[in-house]
């Protein structure tokens, strides 16, 4: 673990604090929240967001609106969506550089299942690519999160869920990094394991939280099912090192720690 992001649900400035309290090096800007969005950020706040972030060292990671539709089916919801996380990366732009991390979005009621969800992928990979070439002219790294597998949960179908889905992406957008969620990947039966070590050269962090494989219920580490154990042998196989972030509701940094190192003996 190069770095620990903490994501509490919080309105940016109280986020900074309760991660500093807790030892993280960052904290995540939760871009799904009322108040958090870009046009939420005036000038002014950025100033003193930014003084709060030389003061403290902890950096920021602009956790993308998941609501915002980049993989729609739907062109001009897709476009849209597109020139929202653009407004996104100028925001992570102001703050010093942040990463954006991005969703795939999600598709609703559709009478053709596959031949939809096709054409959100197709979308999304076209969206991605647009928007890596903008961050990169603004100093932004754009990292993309893998979503859950809900094919029990109707009437929507989240985008970009599967090993293969997101295979597809990271080879037609090479400049796109894989935030990966693990317990995203763990729900309705998902090996996360197995798809660590596929994409492990293109992971740039992972998000950790536990689950029982039925939905992303965000539990403590430990409170779950998730095999962090195996994960922590493919780790340490890989020589990985990144980002780790928690999103736990509940628990602090040093018990998450304290868990996985038990783990190791």
């Amino acid at each position: 673990m190069a770095a620990a992001a903490q994501q509490d649900y919080l309105p940016a400035e109280g986020g900074l604090a309760r991660a500093l309290g807790q030892g993280y090096s960052h904290w995540y800007i939760d871009g799904s929240l009322e108040g958090e969005r870009p046009e939420d950020f005036s000038a002014a706040r950025v100033r003193a967001l930014n003084a709060l972030i030389r003061q403290s060292g902890v950096q920021p990671i602009l956790h993308g609106n998941f609501k915002s539709p980049l993989g729609s089916d739907v062109p001009a919801l897709a476009g849209a969506a597109l020139h929202y996380a653009c407004r996104e990366v100028d925001l992570c732009a102001a703050l010093g550089g942040a990463p954006l991390i991005v969703h795939g979005g999600g598709v609703v009621e559709p009478r053709l299942v596959a031949e939809v969800r096709r054409a959100g992928l197709r979308q999304l990979i076209a969206n991605l690519q647009a928007l890596v070439a903008y961050a990169a002219t603004r100093g932004v790294q754009v990292w993309l999160e893998n979503l859950c597998n809900y094919t029990r949960f109707h009437p929507f179908y989240y985008i970009c869920t599967t090993p293969d889905e997101v295979a597809e992406v990271l080879e037609q957008v090479p400049g796109l990094h894989l935030f990966f969620d693990v317990s995203h990947a763990y729900v309705n039966g998902g090996d996360p394991v197995a798809m660590f070590h596929r994409f492990h050269t293109r992971i740039v962090g992972m998000s950790f939280s536990d689950n029982n494989q039925e939905r992303d219920a965000h539990l403590p580490l430990g409170a779950g099912s998730l095999p962090f154990s195996a994960l922590l042998g493919g780790i340490e196989a890989c020589s990985w090192r990144g980002m780790i972030g928690l999103e736990t509701r509940g628990g602090t940094l040093a018990q998450a720690v304290q868990h996985l190192a038990a783990l190791r003996h």
